[in-house]
């Protein structure tokens, strides 16, 4: 697949510029060039941007050629939109290949700093002009170069001319250079967070500084690099690498953002590993005109609706355990404050929210015991003069959403230190509250029902969930449908020579099998019960399916072999009862299969009309030599057909 061209600009000047190792090699340079050295006096401190710098011709250009063109970053699960990323263009008009080259000309003319200037001067005057900005957050480039230098009081004034509040702008660190190679850095990550500013980690897993970054420096959100979510759907190793990435930053508190998703699959993939947030060509295109953004891509969403491999998920149990305690704005005063607690006596904490109904944290009523209880405190507090922000009484709180999974519920309420509860939002807002004890309550809910739906043994789906997705397939004719049903050969005589605990053996390799093979793409897989087992799969090409299936059945009849005594092994057989009582030579253990494809307009009827169908395909399937047979007619008298052994 080719690379996206944005997430534009920001990815061609990746390919082609070369790479900061460290911020301290540009700080040498800098320290060699005249006018642009290091302070004289022996203070050793840097130029700020606030710096006049004298080069002006490169930024005047500038200013009539460059435009910022914006890209929704949206709910993985809605396509509420949750911010935009400003990606630059017009650097072309100006004689430059890509962004990087252009910052490049800038630094080394000494006009860096008046540029970044103008640069956000353009973002914030573009993103300004969307209806409701303030709702939205403005995810913004950093120059690696100029991080030491930055003040954010700049980007504040900014900010101010249009009445925009400081938590709008995500600022984005990129990995590719090496910030932590210089102890400023942090000062000025502090200084940002001070003033409620949001950080995000870009390109993460393609840059240099990798985990100690966000060690260092823990974002609010992770933007996993298009590398590992281009073909993630098919790629085993890319689909670990983020599962793996997304459940440290959950666990961290970290929001995660998949960029350049172009496809359904894609998408669906980055969802089932836990992403939050997604970006790319899926969703839309970046935009000049603001107009052309919408608040919502709602074909997001009948994405979901269309993949009838997703099970029901656990919003109705979250939804039933959490309770809508009224909020504060964090603007609003301490005796807004005191009265919130007396009217909501039945809690013991007040949630706190931005202008934009974002939740910042909690208030607790212990925090503002010695206010309420002291001879003077209360009067103190309300009293003007000594008045204190609402920021001031919030303490953090995990944040999760509505269609997060009880898993993850559980998982951020682990991950913080003495957490209360849980802030539950949809679409980044503020929905309700889940205190510590309903998570309990939903946690234990949660286990009886998967002990429910799925096999004691090998805890795949069981038969409620299989039969649910059956039924989908019989009745939604619109797509191509493949069911396949998979039932061990000559498993009787196996268990009866070696055991009921070899026999589970052999029954959990396969189990274990099936979900290396076909669980990390698009599959859905389900235990029957005993030896028998389903997989389905929508919309795939037919000849990787029948693939995938043979080659599955193959090391199946190679791995379980071992589970034989050498002798056996050798003979090729076991001298065993058939089910008629027969003393006799029985073959050793496979696996065949029966797969149905159900094309769009076709009519197999009822389950029971299919199940007879499979039921006369599973006796083919076990005369064969393959073990595979599959039948996509859906006449009557119609034949299912035999599949080769897989090639060696």
């Amino acid at each position: 697949m080719p690379e996206q061209m944005g997430q534009e600009m920001k990815a061609e000047g990746r390919q082609r510029a070369t790479p900061w190792k460290s911020l301290m090699d540009w700080r040498a340079m800098m320290s060699n060039r005249k006018g642009d050295s290091p302070d004289s006096s022996g203070s050793g401190q840097i130029w700020e941007c606030a710096s006049p710098v004298a080069p002006k011709t490169l930024v005047d250009r500038a200013r009539g050629s460059l435009a910022y063109a914006l890209q929704p970053i949206v709910n993985i699960h809605t396509g509420s939109v949750y911010g935009y990323e400003a990606l630059l263009r017009g650097v072309s008009d100006l004689g430059f290949d890509d962004v990087y080259s252009l910052l490049e000309h800038a630094w080394h003319e000494g006009s860096a700093c008046a540029l970044d200037r103008l640069l956000r001067d353009l973002a914030i005057s573009h993103f300004a002009q969307l209806p409701n900005a303030a709702r939205y957050r403005l995810f913004f480039n950093l120059d690696p170069r100029l991080i030491e230098l930055e003040r954010p009081e700049q980007t504040l004034e900014l900010l101010r001319r249009h009445d925009l509040p400081a938590e709008t702008i995500c600022l984005e660190l990129s990995e590719r250079a090496d910030l932590t190679a210089t102890p400023g850095v942090a000062k000025v990550i502090a200084a940002y967070r001070r003033h409620r500013f949001q950080l995000a980690i870009d390109d993460f897993g393609a840059g240099y500084s990798g985990l100690r970054l966000l060690y260092e420096h823990p974002p609010d959100h992770l933007k996993i690099d298009r590398f590992f979510i281009s073909g993630i759907a098919d790629d085993h190793k890319k689909r670990l690498f983020v599962a793996s990435t997304v459940q440290l930053a959950h666990a961290m508190g970290i929001g995660v953002i998949a960029e350049g998703v172009e496809t359904e699959r894609e998408l669906l993939a980055c969802k089932e590993v836990g992403c939050d947030l997604v970006q790319g060509y899926l969703i839309a295109r970046p935009q000049l005109d603001v107009w052309a953004l919408r608040s919502s891509y709602d074909h997001i969403q009948i994405i979901h609706q269309d993949n009838r491999r997703d099970l029901p998920g656990d919003r109705a149990l979250i939804e039933r355990s959490m309770e809508h305690i009224p909020p504060l704005q964090v603007t609003a005063n301490a005796k807004a404050m005191f009265d919130a607690f007396r009217l909501a006596k039945a809690h013991q904490v007040i949630p706190v929210l931005d202008a934009a109904e974002r939740p910042l944290g909690l208030i607790h009523e212990v925090d503002i015991k010695e206010f309420i209880y002291s001879i003077y405190g209360r009067d103190l507090i309300v009293n003007p003069a000594f008045a204190r922000p609402l920021s001031d009484f919030t303490r953090p709180c995990p944040v999760v959403d509505i269609h997060d999974s009880a898993a993850r519920l559980l998982e951020s309420f682990s991950a913080s230190t003495d957490p209360v509860g849980l802030i539950v939002t949809q679409d980044a807002r503020y929905l309700g509250f889940i205190s510590a004890t309903a998570l309990l309550r939903l946690i234990d809910q949660k286990n009886l029902a998967v002990a429910r739906d799925q096999n004691p043994l090998t805890k795949l789906p069981g038969n409620i969930p299989i039969h649910e997705y059956v039924s989908r397939a019989l009745v939604e004719r619109g797509h191509t449908w493949y069911l396949a049903y998979l039932d061990f050969d000559h498993f009787k005589a196996f268990n009866d020579n070696y055991g009921f605990r070899l026999g589970d053996r052999a029954i959990l390799m396969f189990a274990e099998l099936l979900q290396k093979q076909l669980g990390a793409g698009s599959w859905f897989i389900g235990h029957i019960g005993g030896d028998d087992f389903f997989a389905g799969i929508r919309d795939a090409p037919a000849e990787d399916v029948i693939d995938q299936l043979r080659r599955m059945l193959a090391t199946f009849r190679t791995d379980v072999q071992s589970l034989y005594d050498p002798e056996d092994r050798q003979r090729g057989h076991v001298r065993a009862h058939d089910r008629f009582g027969q003393e006799r030579d029985i073959p050793l253990m496979r696996c065949s299969a029966a797969l149905v494809v159900i094309h769009p307009g076709d009519d197999y009827g009822c389950i029971e009309a299919l199940s007879r169908t499979i039921a006369e395909m599973k006796h083919q399937a076990k005369a064969s030599e393959s073990g595979l047979v599959f039948r996509q007619d859906s006449d009557p008298r119609g034949s299912a057909q035999t599949v080769p052994d897989a090639a060696p």
